[in-house]
């Protein structure tokens, strides 16, 4: 978001930096090494959880977006607002916000909540995005994000007053264990009609 100009930003995410690995990281990024695009929201929130200091090393998958969740100020009602490019949703300004209300001295209890108003709202407009296209009412949440209790009940709020049909996991895990299941009942699928 803000390219190497970033290491002159005065918060204590980059005040804590390990200067020596950032070089070594950035160059990894320059040259593509091991620096895959990612459509994952868990490392959007490992970077907001590191942007506000909570975490920068994980024990856990979600252990950053747990805790940035459990700091939310549920009194607060703004929110940050995400752009999108045709079908890519843009970050860039989101994390934008986030430096200049570090710097403003806004809470992270208030920062967190306005990334997950922002967030729900975003896969809000992307389901009217896709409702306008293609005439589809019915919207599945699903993936290890919507572990996020707030998040989820926020997403589902917004959805549901949008007239959406929202569909939500009841008996089967919503993160990865969800798709271990899918696989497995695909590969007995797969094995019963003597394909495997």
């Amino acid at each position: 978001a803000f390219g190497d100009d970033f290491v002159h930003l005065e918060i204590p995410f980059v005040q804590n930096l390990n200067q020596s690995a950032w070089k070594i990281l950035r160059q990894m990024i320059q040259t593509e090494i091991n620096s895959p695009q990612t459509s994952s929201m868990g490392r959007l929130f490992d970077g907001v959880a590191s942007l506000l200091s909570l975490r920068n090393m994980v024990n856990y998958e979600g252990q950053a977006a747990i805790e940035l969740e459990a700091i939310i100020d549920r009194n607060c009602a703004d929110k940050y607002v995400f752009k999108t490019d045709k079908s890519i949703i843009k970050t860039d300004n989101v994390i934008h916000k986030i430096v200049e209300d570090i710097l403003a001295g806004i809470s992270p209890q208030i920062i967190s909540a306005k990334f997950h108003l922002g967030v729900a709202e975003m896969i809000a407009s992307v389901a009217q995005n896709v409702r306008n296209k293609r005439q589809v009412n019915r919207v599945a949440l699903s993936g290890g994000v919507f572990q996020n209790m707030f998040l989820l009940e926020q997403t589902c709020r917004i959805l549901k007053s949008d007239g959406f049909d929202v569909f939500t996991h009841s008996r089967v895990p919503t993160n990865d264990g969800g798709i271990s299941l899918g696989q497995a009942a695909i590969a007995d699928a797969l094995y019963k009609s003597g394909r495997i």
